[in-house]
């Protein structure tokens, strides 16, 4: 038996940890340092705090229920949850039949740190709302200047969609 060398210990010793720092390195970069867009979209009021220049938004229902909206909108909130920057250039989605329709968010398209969230209200119009109280939307999403589609969440798409049932029932009038 041949007796290994300083030499052949310490290339050894240099290939393994090579070959653990490129698995790291694939690891980190396809796996954990990946970009994530969370969006939340819901519908209810814009209000000022008193003697203030700060705005709030309350959504539909979740004021006492004989509150009166005298000011619907519709908040877009997207959330870049990832480690990396991103630019989120739109929002739109898939009715049922198949066609896509955007959304004019104002504010976009906008580069969004990790961590970094945007959010805008803006008016509800009422072809829009006929199509979400006839159940056309399928799917609703927020896009990357990559192409790259991150879709509303299951929970999320039910918060949107009773929002808008809360609006549509005109309890909120």
């Amino acid at each position: 038996m041949e007796k290994l060398s300083y030499a052949d210990i310490i290339s050894s010793l240099a290939l393994f940890t090579a070959i653990v720092a490129l698995l790291w390195n694939i690891i980190r970069d396809l796996i954990i340092d990946k970009v994530s867009v969370k969006i939340h979209i819901a519908f209810g009021e814009t209000g000022n705090i008193k003697d203030s220049s700060t705005a709030l938004f309350a959504e539909a229902g979740s004021l006492k229920p004989n509150h009166k909206f005298s000011n619907t909108g519709m908040l877009v909130k997207i959330i870049n949850i990832g480690r990396r920057s991103i630019v989120v250039c739109g929002v739109g989605g898939e009715l049922n039949n198949g066609s896509h329709f955007s959304m004019a968010v104002k504010g976009l398209p906008r580069i969004l740190k990790p961590y970094e969230e945007f959010s805008n209200i803006s008016e509800i119009t009422n072809s829009f709302m006929d199509i979400v109280k006839n159940n056309e939307i399928k799917k609703i999403w927020a896009e990357d200047t990559k192409g790259g589609k991150w879709l509303l969440s299951d929970e999320g798409f039910k918060n949107f969609k009773k929002t808008a049932d809360y609006i549509n029932s005109g309890k909120h009038l």
